[in-house]
């Protein structure tokens, strides 16, 4: 069995301003490092003999509290950075021109093959991760890892590691300050950290704000 952690980056400053950020790369907010230092508390105790981030530094942050820590190094993976978003990024949510307004408008409609004009879409997003995927079941049977990275990679990382269908994905929810176990034997099982709570299955979108 592999018992495979995936924590979501903690609050960024345009996390907190309602900015997009896809591939851009804004730091931690005073509240994000609240949340990794949170995250060493989860996990300090446990044997995990692996950590994988993004090669984004809000990624990277989370995870060095956990990684100095346990004496581990961060091995960065540039296949886990955040989709693409194009001409979104660095926009607020909620203060969009019509062009930009369409533009989302017509990747919410359909996130798998829309591409907003240089951004990827989650198709594009599973292919890149799945050999990474693939990467940490072989080399990492019997251990623990922890794999911090972003809302819509680790959206599309679950699914995979489930083998859900792609389009079942869009009902995960994780927020910055959630993070999943995912256990890997003959039969996957997940389980939910959130408000010093275990809960085994999924966090469930409620109202559909990010990409």
């Amino acid at each position: 069995m592999i018992n495979i952690y995936i924590a979501r980056h903690g609050e960024t400053t345009w996390n907190a301003e309602g900015r997009i950020q896809g591939r851009s790369d804004p730091g931690l907010s005073p509240k994000g490092y609240a949340q990794s230092f949170a995250l060493l508390e989860q996990l300090k105790d446990r044997p995990i003999s692996a950590i994988y981030t993004s090669t984004l530094q809000r990624s990277i942050l989370t995870a060095q509290p956990v990684a100095e820590h346990l004496g581990l190094p961060i091995q960065k993976q540039s296949e886990m950075d955040e989709i693409a978003l194009g001409i979104l990024e660095g926009k607020g949510l909620f203060h969009f021109d019509e062009e930009l307004k369409s533009e989302w408008e017509q990747f919410k409609g359909n996130r798998f093959t829309y591409r907003i004009p240089g951004a990827e879409n989650y198709m594009d997003v599973a292919v890149r991760i799945k050999p990474f995927v693939e990467k940490i079941i072989k080399h990492h049977e019997g251990q623990e890892v922890l794999i911090v990275g972003h809302g819509v990679v680790n959206r599309i990382l679950i699914g995979l590691l489930l083998e859900f269908p792609l389009e079942e994905i869009l009902k995960i929810e994780q927020t910055n300050d959630c993070l999943y176990l995912v256990q890997k034997s003959g039969e996957s099982r997940v389980f939910y950290y959130l408000n010093g709570e275990v809960k085994e299955g999924l966090l469930l979108v409620s109202r559909e704000t990010s990409p």
